[in-house]
């Protein structure tokens, strides 16, 4: 049997366990330190609560460690991961191989996106080198995915949903170069979510104050099925750093659609146990977005970025008619809520506005007005929405099948869960043969009130003709006792990682240079010996300098502009092309041959 998993983001214990109640197999979380956002940390005591949480519903908890390592800092990152591997985490997720290096308890490995898993050749080299699970970049098309999961042993981990980061993961280097704010080290300042102009060699002003670099949202529900064909294992929802509604939104989403397709498919089941009961229809367009976008999945195309804003434009929902004062009329393409909040663009910049009330096709709004007709609005508050989620509880339920039996006057009880794991309770006294036979009707009946239990015990069979007098109070302890053997039982069966020992002999083939990003005297060690001769240190170890990559991405300006350089419509500028703000300044080179677009530093 095949498993998929659903991974969703946790920024705290609170949201891993929302997560988990919508459906998710799996949730990834900071750890106190080395996480690759640095404002997402947790306490193990706070990890150690999720872990119990998911470990009843066979979901799994990943700890990211993904953040390049200094020397002073290796010696904590050991004793982090003991406390991890003590408290039940099931693998962390790295980045830096100086890991790999360290006295390492057998907990599972898992390579970070930040590892730059984008080149066929590093793949299987991590895969080669024994790590349980490669995150894949999030560039990669349909057929480089095939080629992978043809080459590559090692279960592949593959974004689905969230935010774009604009450059290949690891090999972003503008915000450390602005800022010294390495996004390596989980501090990256965003600076692909500011505003850049575009001119040529010779000033002419291509595009002038736009979020040039500001990627769309992922969203690739509408491809999972040919995803989990692929052979994927694991679908990761990107947003360390969202709240609750947004987790709980997004998740129970794709849980559903991933149900679908396990449903239709034999040899298919999730990794995890149990179904959601949500007191909510999801909708991810009623949650932040930058708008949506497949990115390069299936083939390259414009539309990529919104160059007007970086924030949510959520979904749209009317067409501006008249205006009067603080009031709206429109033409509605869903309706307006009291209180939602939207937004336009006012040819310059994204504008908001509240809606204190909807009255039909006419709003009236918080403040005095000055949209022009035939603007498009977009709802990126989605009042009565929120409320719901805030309201709903999601639960999940594991179904159990009860069976009932009487034998020399003594209850038997066997209960049997969805994953096969079975248990036995024998009562200790006896019982009285029941003079009405709707007494075993009484007695299911009972057995099946799992209450606030993780159980659903809807069926319940009574065997045999022999029907026991049993109070209710005496069966409902019994209850009681059958699912508490259940729960220990199930934890006894659970399936663990264990990692195998690293692969010593593997050679690193791969480009080597600053951009492995090699910052402490273990990775280098590690690639040393693992065949390079000469490591050089990382862009966080160099002083400032031009010339170099601070980003490089399969995302093209000129595409985006409908200049491609192969199309010949690039005729009108005068190369280089030089991106800028009050920041600074960067000369954009382009690699047509590959389809590549490198940032550098002048």
């Amino acid at each position: 049997m095949r498993r998929v998993e659903l991974l969703s983001p946790s920024k705290n214990a609170g949201v891993a366990i929302v997560a988990i109640n919508n459906g998710a197999d799996a949730v990834y979380m900071g750890g106190p330190a080395f996480g690759a956002r640095k404002m997402a940390g947790n306490t193990l005591e706070d990890i150690e609560r999720t872990v119990r949480h998911a470990h009843r519903f066979y979901c799994r908890v990943f700890v990211t460690l993904n953040t390049i390592l200094y020397d002073e800092e290796l010696p904590e990152v050991e004793r982090l991961i003991h406390d991890l591997y003590r408290i039940g985490v099931d693998a962390i997720i790295v980045q830096d191989p100086a890991i790999l290096k360290l006295d390492l308890p057998p907990i599972a490995l898992h390579a970070s996106t930040q590892m730059h898993n984008y080149d066929l050749e590093r793949i299987k080299f991590l895969d080669r080198l024994g790590f349980q699970r490669i995150v894949l970049a999030r560039e990669l098309a349909v057929e480089q995915l095939k080629e992978i999961r043809r080459e590559v042993r090692a279960e592949l981990e593959y974004f689905v949903h969230g935010a774009l980061c604009v450059s290949l993961s690891g090999q972003c280097y503008m915000s450390h170069y602005l800022m010294q704010r390495s996004a390596n080290r989980g501090e990256c300042a965003q600076a692909c979510r500011m505003q850049w102009t575009v001119e040529d060699d010779a000033g002419k002003v291509v595009v002038k104050d736009k979020y040039v670099l500001s990627l769309k949202d992922l969203n690739l529900s509408a491809h999972l099925s040919e995803l989990v064909e692929i052979g994927i294992d694991s679908f990761k929802i990107e947003g360390r750093l969202k709240e609750a509604d947004y987790v709980a939104n997004v998740t129970n989403y794709y849980s559903s659609r991933l149900d679908e397709i396990v449903g239709r498919e034999p040899e298919l089941a999730r990794v995890g146990s149990g179904h959601v009961v949500a007191g909510f229809e999801a909708d991810p367009e009623r949650s932040f977005n930058r708008g949506y976008t497949d990115y390069f999945l299936v083939r390259r195309q414009p539309g990529l970025v919104n160059m007007d804003t970086p924030k949510s434009t959520g979904k749209k929902v009317a067409v501006v008619k008249q205006v009067k004062g603080n009031q709206m009329w429109v033409d509605l393409l869903e309706p307006v809520h009291n209180a939602d909040g939207l937004c336009y663009f006012d040819g310059r910049e994204l504008q908001g506005i509240k809606v204190n009330s909807a009255e039909g096709n006419r709003l009236n709004c918080n403040e005095r007005l000055s949209v022009k007709t035939g603007t498009v609005l977009y709802r990126n508050y989605d009042h009565e929405f929120v409320m719901r989620l805030a309201k709903a509880t999601s639960t999940r339920k594991i179904e159990v099948k009860i069976d009932v039996y009487a034998e020399e006057e003594h209850l038997v009880l066997v209960a049997t869960d969805e994953d096969g794991v079975s248990v036995t309770i024998r009562s200790d006294e006896t019982f009285e043969p029941a003079t009405n036979p709707a007494q075993a009707g009484r007695v299911t009946g009972q057995l099946r009130k799992s209450g606030d239990t993780d159980y659903d015990c809807s069926e319940v069979e009574y065997h045999g003709d022999t029907v026991l007098f049993i109070p209710a109070s005496v069966v409902n302890g019994y209850r009681r006792l059958l699912l508490d053997k259940l729960s220990l039982e199930r934890e006894r069966s659970r399936v663990t990682w264990v990692q195998e020992p690293l692969n010593a002999d593997v050679k690193y083939t791969g480009i080597a240079d600053w951009r492995l990003n090699v910052v402490n005297r273990l990775s280098a060690e590690f690639y040393r010996e693992h065949g390079v001769e000469t490591v050089e240190p990382g862009f966080e170890k160099e002083e400032r300098s031009a010339g170099k990559e601070v980003m490089t991405t399969r995302y093209c300006l000129l595409f985006e502009l409908g200049m491609c350089r192969k199309t010949g419509k690039d005729k009108v500028l005068k190369f280089p092309l030089y991106l800028s703000n009050k920041l600074g300044r960067f000369r954009l080179d382009f690699d047509c041959k590959n389809c590549f677009m490198k940032v550098i530093s002048v």
